[in-house]
């Protein structure tokens, strides 16, 4: 049988292969010489940081974190060393103040390799600069916050957190630049009360991320309630009293807000249909007009954020109103011998009603009584509420207000 040129080519690679394995071998196993070779991109592991921290001190920053030097040592010995299996120890504890310190890396092989059979070429190819600094604490405080969605007909109220202060520790500097921590939860459609365990974010002033290099927290995480129950709403009303020419018909009056949310429980029967904020007399309402009201929840009611007032607007858009002045003043119950005189015979009433009819009015038909009861008989100058009323058979049109009086002299 024929070896052709190709068959005879591959079988001499072959041979070389086994060969060259061969002398490998025995160079390894049997002469097994003293070589070198680069260890690149060890990892450097802090030792004795709990020490430093104890006298108050952390490592802020490194010359590098990672450190390539080259190491002699029998051939077999070498191979048994990679990236995975060797690190280095950087022995912090014997430093003692703020500053940078220089420091050997203590070489740190596997338990199959003895450490006296290595050596390193250059020493100073282990020297690492730390950068040490005061460590301080600071306490913030907590905030949670929803950032879901509450099921139809459920309100989500403002989140709680436990606990609601942490401490952090770092240097004076980072910690400058931490206002607060920041716990979030999200839900879709939630429709019972929410606790979760969520981690915190380091806040800045400007309500963004913080930068955390260096700082520690107590706590990675807190526990976020957030209360969600059924509510409704209710609307809110107000009673309008007629007078002064105004019916609730002739005035529009808003109420902000316009309804309050209140709990349901169960199914929310039993709760009312509106709430009453309490009665404006418009009789003594002068024109457009804003009232603070205070807003009562009747019992049984559990609001839902309620304020304690609302605000009503009476807005008189669709009546007139004139000031008239009346000298036709009447007394009643003068104490027999004295003589009332004014300090001035007229007075100023107000009206208000229809354009046309508050156009028409005159002095006449406006009624003045000064009731005298009680008056004191010193000739002192005193003053008395006046009654002013229309004569009968006036429409459309009233006096506004009820606060009008008269100043006198009783003499004899």
């Amino acid at each position: 049988m024929k070896i052709n040129n190709k068959n005879r080519k591959i079988l001499n690679i072959i041979l070389a292969v086994v060969i060259a394995i061969g002398i490998w071998l025995y160079v390894v196993n049997v002469e097994n010489p003293t070589v070198s070779t680069h260890l690149r991109d060890i990892p450097v592991e802090l030792a004795g940081e709990s020490t430093l921290q104890e006298k108050g001190l952390m490592i802020t920053d490194m010359s590098q974190d990672a450190v390539s030097f080259k190491v002699t040592g029998k051939k077999k010995t070498l191979m048994k060393l990679n990236r995975k299996n060797v690190s280095l120890s950087l022995d912090v504890e014997s430093i003692s103040q703020p500053g940078e310190w220089t420091l050997s890396a203590k070489t740190v092989y596997p338990t199959t390799v003895s450490a006296e059979s290595i050596s390193v070429v250059n020493w100073n190819d282990l020297k690492i600069t730390v950068t040490v600094e005061k460590q301080e604490s600071k306490q913030i405080s907590v905030f949670g916050q929803f950032i879901g969605t509450a099921a139809e007909n459920c309100m989500a109220d403002r989140a709680s957190t436990d606990p609601v202060v942490l401490e952090i520790k770092g240097p004076a500097q980072s910690l400058a630049g931490i206002s607060y921590a920041l716990a979030q939860v999200g839900g879709t459609d939630i429709s019972d009360t929410l606790t979760k365990e969520v981690p915190v974010v380091l806040m800045g002033p400007d309500d963004k991320p913080a930068k955390v290099d260096h700082i520690t927290c107590d706590k990675d995480k807190v526990t976020v309630t957030v209360p969600v129950q059924k509510v409704v709403s209710i609307p809110l009303t107000v009673d309008l009293k007629d007078g002064g020419g105004a019916t609730r018909e002739d005035v529009t009056c808003t109420i902000q807000p316009s309804a309050i949310t209140v709990v349901a429980e169960g199914d929310g029967e039993g709760l009312p249909a509106s709430i009453s904020l309490g009665e404006i007399d418009l009789a003594q309402v002068m024109g457009n007009t804003s009232y603070s009201m205070p807003l009562t929840l009747p019992d049984g009611v559990t609001g839902w954020g309620t304020p304690s007032y609302a605000t009503v607007q009476i807005t008189m858009d669709k009546l007139a109103s004139r000031q008239i002045p009346v000298t036709g003043i009447s007394f009643e119950h003068i104490p027999q011998g004295y003589t009332p005189e004014l300090v001035s015979d007229t007075l100023y009433v107000w009206v208000r009603g229809n354009a046309e009819a508050v156009k028409k009015l005159t002095a006449d038909q406006i009624l003045v009584q000064v009731d005298l009861s009680g008056a004191a008989l010193n000739g002192s100058l005193q003053r008395f509420p006046a009654k002013v009323t229309l004569k009968s058979g006036m429409e459309g049109v009233g006096i506004l207000g009820t606060s009008y009086s008269v100043a006198l002299r009783l003499t004899k």
